[in-house]
This record gives C-alpha cells, sequence and structure tokens, in this order.
C-alpha cells in the first residue's frame, strides 16, 4: 500500500468519525426538542432556544407564591427574574412594572413577539399597569406563574389574556 492510499484510509475515516458524531448529536438535540414538545405543549425545534424551553419545563407545576422565587413557590414576577438571569445572565427588576418601566422596550404588536420576550398584562381592576408577567415563547404561548395553576403555558389568545393584554417587551 502506498502513501497516498494510507493517507487516503485515514481521511475517510476521520471524515467518517466525524460525519457520525454529527449525526449523534444532532439525534441528540432533536430527541430533546421532541421531548420538550411533549411536556409544554409547543412545537419546539433544534433551532429554539433549548435551554429557555429546559428551563420553563422544570420549573412547571411549581405552586405559586407571592414574593417567592423558588421551586417549592414562586409568583410571576420572581418566576420571570430567575428564568432571565439563569438562561440570558440579565438581572431584572423584581415586579411585573418595574421590568416594563426598567428592562424592556415595550413591543405593543403581538405579532412581532419573538422567543424570550416578556409579555405584560393588567390584572388588577382599573388599573393600566402591568401586575402580571410572563415569558413569551412561540406560536402565541407563554409560561407563567398563575395565582391558580402555578408555573404553567397559557395561550395569549386566552379571553382572560386576550382581555388583559397590555404590552410584550424586549429586554434590553
Amino acid at each position: 500500500m502506498n502513501q497516498q492510499s494510507r493517507f487516503i484510509i485515514v481521511i475517510t475515516f476521520l471524515l467518517a468519525g466525524i460525519c457520525s458524531s454529527c449525526t449523534t448529536r444532532r439525534y441528540a438535540v432533536s430527541k430533546r426538542a421532541e421531548r420538550l414538545s411533549s411536556k409544554l405543549g409547543v412545537q419546539v425545534t433544534p433551532k429554539d432556544n433549548l435551554e429557555l424551553y429546559d428551563m420553563v419545563a422544570g420549573w412547571l407545576g411549581t405552586p405559586y407564591r407571592m414574593g417567592q422565587s423558588s421551586r417549592k413557590g414562586t409568583d410571576c414576577s420572581g418566576f420571570v427574574s430567575v428564568v432571565y438571569k439563569n438562561v440570558y445572565g440579565k438581572e431584572l427588576a423584581r415586579s411585573s412594572a418595574a421590568m416594563l418601566r426598567l428592562n424592556c422596550r415595550p413591543v405593543r404588536n403581538r405579532a412581532k413577539l419573538r422567543e424570550g420576550n416578556l409579555v405584560f398584562f393588567h390584572t388588577t381592576p382599573n388599573s393600566k399597569l402591568p401586575s402580571h408577567v410572563g415569558i413569551y415563547l412561540k406560536d402565541r404561548k407563554f409560561a407563567h406563574a398563575s395565582s391558580s395553576r402555578g408555573v404553567t403555558i397559557s395561550s395569549l389568545d386566552e379571553s382572560y389574556y386576550r382581555s388583559r393584554w397590555l404590552s410584550g417587551g424586549v429586554v434590553k
């Protein structure tokens, strides 16, 4: 066997190894996205921010506890703050009103929301200040800590949230 033949064999094995490891990684990422889709009820793809979806999935079902921000219990702004710090490395204000005022550039049009944007609602009667916040995922779905259901996924199209919509927010 000459030197050129050995070179071709070595290159072939290297390429085969590289290609198979890429395929294995793609398969693992695809399976992860499938698992998250099933758990969250949102179609997650390998192109989405899987770290965000993993974090949300880990908090699902956490009970609502006013003023708290742990997996034993959390309120809406506590949940959003913890997720943002862990996924994006950003510190946010601790109340929904302060988050919108201090940390966000408003997005009034719901059609312009993108994964990771915040969504704000006024749930207090006769108030136009945000009193509830969640994290937009995709397909008009958002993650938040509901006072009745704990951390959950809801739709912007639900009548309760549609009637209380205030703004979206791109975190600065």
